[in-house]
């Protein structure tokens, strides 16, 4: 078990209940008019599962998976008792061959983003995976703009928890860099709006494959 993945599952206990806040109440407002009936959706880091459930009536099928062996294992859990039978989950990366390119409608990179050095060697394989036409719809915690006084000492927290290696590897990356670097990517940007601005801004963009 690598240092995420470590990570992720001694978060995994209390997930939902920190994740379930206002920028997860825009994400599914806003998100459904991007869907259609039958997209083939990727759920990228799907964590517990919560965006896949709460977006599988809205698509043919979804794909999610996420590298936390905890985080998948409760989502599992909830599927059996969900009900919903159009969502299948995995443990494994955005990288596993598995995935073949031009087999998606729709890529969800929610909170995910950030945790890569390489932003575009991550968003070019999302351009790949997707059909021509194909859609991404993110949503990325810009922690290099302009901040509050909580979001401040949370960003010198969070330097310090990097340098004893307890968090994984983390972006403080702006909202220009990030558009930047989905457009170098092979997309075109057709929404995006800030969701909430504090503690820290979280951005939401949709964008299509050229």
């Amino acid at each position: 078990m690598n240092k995420s993945e470590k990570f992720w599952n001694s978060l995994s206990k209390n997930y939902d209940k920190k994740a379930k806040d206002q920028t997860y109440d825009q994400i599914l407002k806003r998100s459904p008019k991007y869907l259609n009936p039958d997209d083939i959706v990727l759920d990228f880091a799907c964590a517990t599962g919560l965006y896949s459930i709460a977006f599988a009536n809205h698509v043919k099928k979804i794909e999610a998976f996420d590298t936390s062996s905890k985080m998948i294992g409760i989502a599992k859990d909830k599927l059996q008792t969900s009900g919903i039978e159009n969502v299948n989950f995995s443990q494994t990366t955005l990288f596993d061959e598995y995935y073949k390119e031009g087999t998606f409608d729709t890529i969800f990179a929610f909170n995910i983003l950030l945790y890569f050095e390489d932003v575009e060697k991550v968003l070019y394989r999302m351009n790949s995976l997707l059909k021509p036409g194909g859609t991404i719809i993110t949503s990325t915690a810009c922690l290099k703009e302009k901040k509050s006084i909580i979001a401040v000492f949370s960003s010198s927290v969070i330097f310090v928890l990097k340098k004893l290696r307890i968090l994984p590897y983390l972006k403080f990356i702006g909202i220009d860099e990030l558009k930047n670097s989905i457009t170098n990517s092979g997309f075109n940007i057709i929404d995006s709006e800030i969701l909430i601005e504090k503690p820290a801004i979280e951005y939401y963009i949709v964008a299509k494959k050229n």
